[in-house]
């Protein structure tokens, strides 16, 4: 069931990330304010990824993947497919929830609204391509179909 829940609520992430980041290339190209939809838009995106990985810390200490690759973490790490899901998984998904975080932070403490949403669209890119480079693609993308 937690995985289900974490399966399903990535794409919850990437549809926030995606209206973060369309507010803030309006708000760059249409000189727009960094009003309270686009500084809320931004923060429902760090909201649902910091989400995501709380969901992902729970399914990591009860996942049989995990407990089977502590058991003997030489062999897990010489298993790409465990090492995957044990390191590499967990290590792009918290670098995006930090890469986020700071967007939220620099964006607001920008010193006018251009220069915030500029920050914003950067930090929202760069969190949506660690997101998108450590999404398990080889499973279903949606759970059970």
């Amino acid at each position: 069931m937690i995985l289900a829940l974490h399966s399903l609520t990535r794409w919850l992430v990437f549809l926030l990330a995606v209206v973060a980041l369309l507010r803030a290339l309006k708000g760059i190209n249409g000189g727009a304010d960094f009003t309270t939809n686009a500084r809320r838009a931004l923060t429902f995106f760090v909201m649902s990824v910091h989400l995501q990985v709380l969901i992902g810390l729970v399914l990591y200490g009860v996942s049989p993947i995990t407990r089977h690759a502590m058991a003997d973490m030489g062999a897990a790490m010489k298993d790409p497919g465990i090492r995957y899901f044990v390191v590499e998984h967990p290590a792009l998904m918290i670098l995006a929830a930090v890469a986020a975080t700071l967007t939220s932070v620099l964006a607001r403490r920008g010193p006018d609204d251009t220069v915030r949403h500029r920050r914003a669209a950067i930090g929202i890119a760069l969190s949506l391509g660690l997101l998108l480079a450590g999404i398990p693609w080889q499973r279903p993308l949606l759970p059970g179909f």
